[in-house]
């Protein structure tokens, strides 16, 4: 039997996974966790063979909550079951330790799939999200002066203002966006803009 616990801050997900554990008679329903402050305590404490943990939760992150199971335990199980198609989401979660990531609306045998190769120890990917992850993992990332640059872009910002918030001269400004523009392969502000929170690198503007 692969005793599986669920971390997820929705009691509805949460009982659609228990019922899909249940009712696979190879899998075993080892406990849950509404959210991610804690969960990595949860697992440590309940030993499972395999975790499903959501990446989106209110009050931690489920990429954070995975690198704290792994820092605990190398040799943790854990497969990131989502919404969330972001293309950093998806690679930080594979770089990060995860044996798997599938969407929640996937099929209950890819489920159940992703669990049993989560537990021999091999990385499970649906085709989408095998090419979101190698999409991600041949581009470029950014740096921490990028992202910050073009996140204050986002806002409507102009150079000017981007350098005043940052501390920085104009034309060190100029020079992180233009980086930010190659490694995006985009051709203007507005479209580094996008790109950039698509793939989940800054957060969309208010």
């Amino acid at each position: 039997m692969i005793r599986v616990v669920i971390i997820d801050d929705h009691v509805v997900v949460r009982a659609g996974l228990r019922y899909i554990i249940e009712a696979d008679p190879e899998l075993e329903f080892a406990g849950e966790f509404g959210g991610g402050e804690g969960a990595a305590a949860f697992v440590a404490e309940t030993k499972p063979d395999v975790t499903l943990l959501d990446v989106r939760m209110p009050d931690k992150g489920g990429i954070e909550v995975l690198h704290e199971i792994i820092t605990a335990d190398p040799h943790a199980r854990v497969v990131m079951l989502t919404t969330s198609n972001v293309e950093e989401d998806v690679f930080r979660a594979i770089e990060d330790g995860a044996l798997g990531y599938v969407m929640k609306e996937s099929p209950v045998e890819t489920i159940a799939a992703a669990i049993r190769s989560a537990m021999a120890g091999e990385v499970f990917m649906t085709d989408e999200v095998r090419g979101i992850y190698e999409t991600r993992k041949g581009s470029k990332g950014l740096s921490a002066r990028e992202a910050e640059a073009l996140t204050i872009a986002a806002r409507g910002s102009n150079n000017r203002e981007i350098a005043a918030a940052m501390g920085l001269s104009e034309n060190s400004v100029k020079m992180f966006l233009k980086r930010a523009f190659f490694k995006l392969g985009a051709a203007n502000r507005a479209e580094a803009v996008q790109l950039a929170v698509s793939r989940g690198l800054i957060a969309a503007p208010n």
